[in-house]
């Protein structure tokens, strides 16, 4: 194939300089002008000098086609992307908020759930209902107080009415059928109530209030400190004191040098030096840079419950689970909520005072919470809570702490709570009630175990291993144990130990439980340690006698239905 050679066309140029680049402005014919112009610029009777030249034929056509024909590479429609930022610029459209709500639970099987839209269905439709029929009573009324007056206009009746006739219109006109509603649902609520209102027994049969003159000081011991004081050579001065009747505090300031790390050879020294057996120093005291000197009264007030109940929250009669101990050392009331007390164990009780701390804790629930809300379950081997069998709180049947099925009651009861739960979404009692109705509303239980060394000791090994199964698992499930450990001769295991949570300790000599509980008095002395604080509160257990107890459960028998 032979190459062939470019040449210069010149004829080719010269054609294309001739063409001319643009039209002259006056290149034009004179019919293209208004009359006014050629008036101006060339007389109409006279030709034209200026001739309009021909259009030129154009080699290449200028305008394209109106219609392309798609191809395979053709893009008809960008796509929108969003940006990371702004997101896409189109504009969503409204959606109801129902709407939306609805889809996040489109495929949502739950039996709890769909019940609860049932429910809540069931109760819009019924408010639809009664506001129609009041709309239509309304218009009712309307159209006869029209037709009324009609009346009254033409003479055929006259406009007398009686007070009460009147008065039953204007609330009729009002209220309308909705009046007949209210009514029925305050019935069918005062027929199926089981609150604590119908049960709660009143104050005036808690028995007598506490003596309140225990808070003067003993002049002649406030000498004896500061002269002892003065005699082991330790600046320190008696500054103010309190007392709950039962202990008395004596503050005393020392100074800014002592050392905490001496405060038990001041111990010591100070019993030696006052002849006092049971003394002990609280250092340092809240809120302050000075010691307490604790010493128990020659004369005693006992702390009656009626004092405990009225001086704390629990007046207020209200549903959430609080208790109240004793009394501290600074005259205030130790109450604390049962949900974050867990599980109790009352360590080596006295002879006298066995049942007290337990009292103290299953009447402040009794008196403020009714079946439905409260179960209680009694292991015991004598006869000490006898008393509670016959309340409608009881939980089951007594039973002895030897026995092979001491805790399967409630051992099942705890598994099946596991499953309700677990099938509800939900990990506490709390959450649980909120969601069922108020007939399936699962009660707080407490398992009072008398002597918790007959459930360790037990020959059924079942029987120990449901009790740490409860103690793990019970808290949040509302099943809370009280164990009274008496047996102080054998020491507890360190793991069981951990899984009770609050910890009240009478006098023991070794201070397996709770540390210088060996500085009690014997008695109705106690240090209590909760799950918020590790620092143990010196508490004096209040008192209650034979007859208020039996008055509280004999108005509990017979106002519980």
């Amino acid at each position: 194939m032979v190459r062939r050679r470019r040449e210069f066309n010149k004829d080719s140029r010269i054609n294309d300089n001739k063409r001319e680049s643009f039209k002259f402005p006056l290149d034009i014919d004179n019919s293209s002008l208004s009359n006014d112009d050629q008036d101006v610029r060339t007389p109409s009777d006279q030709p034209s000098v200026y001739n309009k030249r021909d259009s030129k034929e154009e080699k290449y056509q200028l305008t394209r086609p109106s219609v392309k024909r798609p191809t395979r590479h053709t893009i008809l429609k960008a796509r929108d992307i969003p940006s990371a930022i702004y997101g896409s610029k189109r504009k969503q459209p409204e959606r109801d908020s129902k709407e939306v709500y609805g889809e996040k639970f489109k495929n949502y099987n739950s039996i709890i759930v769909s019940q609860i839209v049932k429910e809540r269905k069931e109760k819009e439709q019924r408010q639809r209902d009664i506001k129609k029929k009041e709309n239509q009573r309304r218009a009712q009324l309307a159209a006869e107080e029209k037709r009324r007056k009609a009346r009254i206009q033409n003479g055929e009746i006259s406009d007398k009415k009686t007070g009460a006739k009147k008065k039953e219109k204007e609330r009729l006109s009002v209220l309308g059928s909705k009046e007949e509603v209210l009514r029925k649902k305050q019935l069918q609520n005062q027929s199926k109530r089981l609150g604590p209102s119908m049960s709660q027994p009143g104050i005036s049969i808690l028995g007598d209030y506490q003596e309140t003159d225990y808070q003067e000081a003993d002049k002649l011991l406030i000498n004896r400190i500061n002269e002892a004081f003065d005699t082991l050579g330790v600046e320190g001065k008696v500054i103010g004191y309190v007392s709950n009747g039962i202990i008395g505090r004596y503050e005393v300031k020392l100074n800014r040098s002592f050392r905490v790390a001496n405060v038990p050879h001041l111990n010591q020294a100070l019993k030696k030096n006052l002849g006092l057996d049971h003394l002990r120093i609280m250092s340092p005291l809240i809120g302050t840079s000075n010691i307490g000197l604790e010493v128990p009264l020659s004369e005693v007030n006992p702390i009656t419950f009626r004092t405990l109940f009225e001086s704390s929250s629990l007046k207020l009669r209200k549903n959430d689970f609080k208790f109240v101990l004793g009394k501290t050392v600074d005259d205030k009331i130790f109450s604390y909520e049962l949900s974050k007390a867990g599980h109790i164990l009352v360590y080596g009780n006295q002879t006298l005072y066995d049942t007290q701390p337990v009292d103290m804790i299953l009447l402040s629930l009794l008196m403020n919470h009714s079946p439905h809300d409260l179960r209680i379950s009694v292991i015991a081997e004598d006869d000490s809570y006898d008393d509670y069998l016959d309340v409608p709180h009881l939980f089951g049947h007594k039973v002895s702490p030897s026995s092979e099925h001491a805790l399967l009651d409630v051992l099942t009861e705890l598994n099946n709570r596991n499953v309700q739960f677990r099938r509800a979404h939900v990990r506490n009692i709390q959450s649980y009630n909120n969601r069922v109705k108020f007939e399936s509303e699962k009660a707080t239980m407490v398992v009072v175990i008398d002597d918790l060394q007959g459930i360790l000791t037990n020959e059924n090994p079942e029987v120990p291993r449901a009790l740490i199964q409860i103690l793990r698992q019970g808290k949040p499930l509302g099943i809370h144990v009280i164990a009274n450990y008496k047996n102080t001769d054998q020491n507890i295991r360190y793991e069981l130990l951990q899984l009770m949570q609050t910890k009240i300790s009478f006098y023991d000599e070794d201070s397996d439980v709770v540390n210088s509980s060996n500085e009690l008095t014997e008695g109705n002395d106690t240090l209590v340690v909760i799950p918020t604080s590790n620092k143990p509160n010196r508490v004096s257990i209040g008192q209650v006698s034979k007859l208020v107890r039996q008055s509280v459960f004999d108005h509990i028998k017979h106002n519980n239905r």
